[in-house]
Parts: structure tokens; sequence; C-alpha cells
């Protein structure tokens, strides 16, 4: 896992208020953020990650793209988009079907 070595992107929220320095984890991180740390020398600071969850089956992100993608084509009962013309699959991405038609039905 990476870490940040600037102090100044720690931003400060409720859960940090009882949280040991020197420690390594949060007794009770907020259900909203990951919880990392970043050694300063001698101590650890605690790093928010937001984490991005989806209302509809609750899956958490780190990065809101990937949400959005996930609400886009996976999250539900969604239509695979993209159809083969030489046969009756479908495909939810693209890609996909770019490399059902290649292994196939040949370039």
């Amino acid at each position: 896992m990476l870490e940040r070595k600037t102090l100044n992107m720690v931003e400060p929220h409720e859960s940090f208020d009882n949280f040991p320095v020197g420690e390594k984890s949060c007794e009770e991180p907020c259900s909203n953020y990951s919880m990392a740390n970043v050694f300063t020398g001698d101590t650890y600071i605690p790093v928010q990650n937001p984490q991005y969850v989806c209302t509809d089956c609750g899956k958490k992100y780190k990065w809101q793209d990937s949400l959005r993608r996930h609400q886009r084509v996976d999250c539900g009962n969604k239509e695979k988009r993209f159809s083969c013309v030489k046969c009756d699959r479908k495909f939810k991405y693209r890609y996909e079907l770019r490399n059902h038609i290649f292994a196939m039905h040949g370039p």
C-alpha cells in the first residue's frame, strides 16, 4: 500500500479525536472511510481514504469513477449492450465482444 509523504493532505475528522498517537489502528474508524497510516519518523498519523459506496448494492470503491462505472454497467440486472453479428452472444463490455470475435470467428 502506498503511503502519503506530505502531512498537509490530512483532513480533520471526528474519528481522529480519540486516535492514540503511535498506534497503528483506530479503535472505531468511520464507516465511510478506510484508515491508512503515514509514518512520520516516530509516530503514525491517520490518513483518510474515501470509499464511495453504491446505494443499491453496498459495494465500496476507492475512486468515484469506479463507482460510476459500476452503477452504469455492473450494478443490478443490466442488459448486455454489445452483441455479436455472427452469433447470438451478448457482452457487457466492447472489449469482450472484440475478444470473442477474434477468438471464435477469426480476424
